[in-house]
């Protein structure tokens, strides 16, 4: 298994709020997620940075995974922890109130592959037949009126409130989120922020991404330059996974 990640502000943003992590245990187990900070001003960057400061420092102490319910019981107390630091943080510091961070991640163990997705940053798997789908749901208005029927997929380009988020980490004082588990053949992941998976055209992203004669750190600053040649109008952060290579996870 081979990975790398990138983040950086971009062109028009003075800071970055984004922030990732890929982490290990003693175990090998992997944890890799990407978090898009949400607040203004220093809020976004302190959400996104302790989201991924708990997440390391919990996944590095913590047990092997062997079984499916170790993966769930472990993120459904490491999740609220992380929404209650984050939300604490920001109720108690002035000029933070009401700050967070999406939050998507790959967590890989001898118990299987686990997406788990906060927001609208996204988790793709990609294929040997050179498709790409992508794996986690938006927590948006948009999505979400889409799912009803609201909206049309045309309408939904222009909405103008195609932003607002309906699902955060440590916005609230309680946050939910989607589990699920991908035990299907697959060649990886791509993890990203809304500033690669917004601005760039997903068959692009998949070109790049399914180049598979070059090295991911390659792939992923090729992704980095692409979201910048879109205008690198936000925050971009990407990571990527191969997972061929290594017989532990190899199907």
């Amino acid at each position: 298994m081979k990975y790398f990640g990138i983040t950086d502000r971009g062109k028009l943003r003075r800071t970055n709020q984004d922030n990732y992590v890929i982490a290990s245990n003693a175990y090998g187990d992997v944890f890799a997620i990407v978090c898009d900070g949400i607040g203004g001003g220093k809020g976004g960057d302190v959400a996104s940075r302790l989201a991924v400061s708990h997440f390391s420092m919990a996944f590095s102490l913590s047990d092997p995974f062997l079984e499916e319910e170790e993966v769930r019981r472990w993120l459904s107390l490491e999740i609220p922890a992380a929404n209650t630091e984050i939300y604490q943080t920001g109720v108690n510091t002035p000029g933070l109130k009401g700050m967070g961070t999406t939050l998507t991640g790959v967590l890989i163990s001898k118990a299987g592959r686990y997406i788990v997705n906060i927001g609208d940053s996204r988790t793709y798997a990609y294929y040997k037949d050179h498709s790409m789908k992508l794996l986690t749901r938006d927590h948006t208005l948009v999505n979400d009126m889409l799912r009803h029927g609201e909206l049309t997929e045309e309408e939904a380009k222009n909405f103008p409130r195609k932003n607002v988020l309906t699902n955060a980490l440590g916005v609230w004082e309680k946050t939910r989120f989607d589990l699920e588990r991908r035990d299907e053949e697959l060649c990886g992941f791509l993890l990203c922020s809304d500033g690669l998976h917004g601005y760039v055209d997903e068959d692009r992203i998949r070109r790049i991404v399914l180049d598979r004669l070059m090295d991911p750190a390659i792939r992923v600053r090729r992704l980095y330059s692409a979201a910048m040649n879109a205008g690198g109008y936000d925050n971009i952060t990407a990571i990527l996974i191969d997972l061929e290579g290594d017989e532990m996870y190899e199907q």
